[in-house]
């Protein structure tokens, strides 16, 4: 079931980092039985995080059904919040993906694509948190 979210952003050219997305208002998400995302206003993303040779057959870096998924995913591998796990950040990119639209075999392949390989990424990041 598709759900509405009406997240307020600004898309703007690419940064050093590749964002290219700032969220203008603190999202808030709750995802099963895990500690609340609380995304603050100024938060930057590169939008849908899937390896760009996958994009044609699953989505834009920008699109409706992925834009929730993708900004949670990039705070969740980028913060890496206490009670979060990469598997657990990938799940929930892959049910935000279902819920806003994304059709089963578009959401599995974004999902797989991540799960392999995003390891990089969350290690990456990993090391720059103090």
């Amino acid at each position: 079931m598709q759900k509405s979210h009406s997240l307020k952003i600004e898309i703007h050219p690419s940064d050093s980092e590749g964002n290219i997305i700032t969220l203008l208002e603190t999202l808030e998400e709750d995802f099963e039985n895990y500690p609340p995302l609380i995304i603050p206003a100024g938060f930057q993303s590169d939008g849908c995080s899937i390896p760009e040779f996958l994009w044609s057959t699953i989505s834009p870096a920008i699109d409706p059904r992925t834009l929730r998924a993708g900004l949670c995913h990039d705070f969740l591998y980028r913060v890496q919040p206490s009670g979060w796990s990469r598997r657990n950040a990938d799940r929930l990119f892959y049910h935000f993906c279902r819920e806003d639209g994304l059709s089963l075999i578009r959401s599995l392949k974004a999902y797989w694509g991540i799960r392999l390989f995003g390891w990089r990424a969350w290690r990456t990041n990993r090391k720059k948190i103090p």
